[in-house]
């Protein structure tokens, strides 16, 4: 419920603010085919990479499907853009991790100097759900608007809630595996590192909302992740599952650059 909300309320409030990030940043034009190919191949490449479990960006995606389309098309792509948004993909992971290593740090030493340790592990629990929640928010502003923005502008409120409930179902029903990945496969948290990967990884992703880039919300949570462990005396890492998310980092937008170059020739 938390999570719902949280969207909505991103999408509504500051879902505007990467609504021009592909058919007026990527590229200006807003071909009916173009926009089609990066919808369809942006679909078909996340429905494949949620079944394997990969927790992968939906906006690296998009981007490189919006480049292949228009390439195909004979769409001139706006490449200074194009090479920001890519570099601001490299500076994710690593705003999350410094961001997530500072609060780690800091939770660590309230938790040294507090006596009630149980409790203030309960309360860290309650914030991370919180932290969840601004997640979500991020999430709905920065990924889904980016999908909203390809919209016409008079039809943007009813598809804004279509797209809301589509991402929230998503959640309920297709995310079990990735969330497992994410949550318990890679490294082991106490609440209050929990918190800490959690609520930078959302800041990451808030901050890049207000320059209007497109950046991942998996990237950011991850980085925060590993940023969160440092402080944490015993850590064990999945450095198989590791390797396979940042493969799939690389892979993602590439892969959506040559599904969407395929989809656009077709049409």
């Amino acid at each position: 419920m938390l999570a719902s909300v949280g969207v909505f309320a991103g999408i509504l409030l500051e879902g505007q603010k990467l609504s021009h990030a592909i058919t007026s940043g990527i590229v200006f034009s807003s071909d009916p085919r173009f926009l089609l190919a990066v919808t369809a191949s942006s679909v078909v490449i996340m429905i494949c990479l949620t079944y394997l479990e990969l927790p992968i960006s939906l906006s690296q995606v998009i981007v490189g499907a919006a480049v292949g389309a228009a390439v195909a098309l004979g769409i001139q792509v706006s490449w200074n853009f194009t090479f920001l948004v890519g570099s601001s993909w490299m500076l994710t992971p690593l705003v999350g991790f410094v961001i997530a290593l500072g609060l780690s740090f800091a939770t660590r030493h309230v938790a040294l100097r507090a006596g009630r340790l149980l409790t203030l592990q309960l309360v860290y629990g309650y914030l991370t759900v919180m932290s969840g929640a601004y997640a979500a928010y991020a999430l709905g502003a920065n990924s889904v608007g980016l999908l909203i923005g390809m919209v016409s502008s008079s039809r943007q409120l009813p598809i804004s809630i279509l797209f809301g409930l589509a991402t929230i179902s998503g959640m309920l029903l297709f995310s079990k595996g990735t969330t497992r990945s994410v949550a318990e496969n890679i490294i082991g948290l106490s609440p209050s590192a929990s918190f800490a990967s959690q609520i930078a990884g959302a800041i990451t992703v808030h901050g890049f909302t207000q320059f209007g880039i497109p950046v991942s919300v998996s990237q950011s949570v991850l980085g925060g992740i590993f940023g969160a462990s440092i402080p944490q005396k015993l850590v064990v890492r999945n450095n198989r599952l590791t390797r396979e998310i940042i493969l799939g980092w690389t892979a993602a937008p590439l892969l959506g650059g040559a599904l969407g170059f395929i989809v656009a020739l077709a049409l």
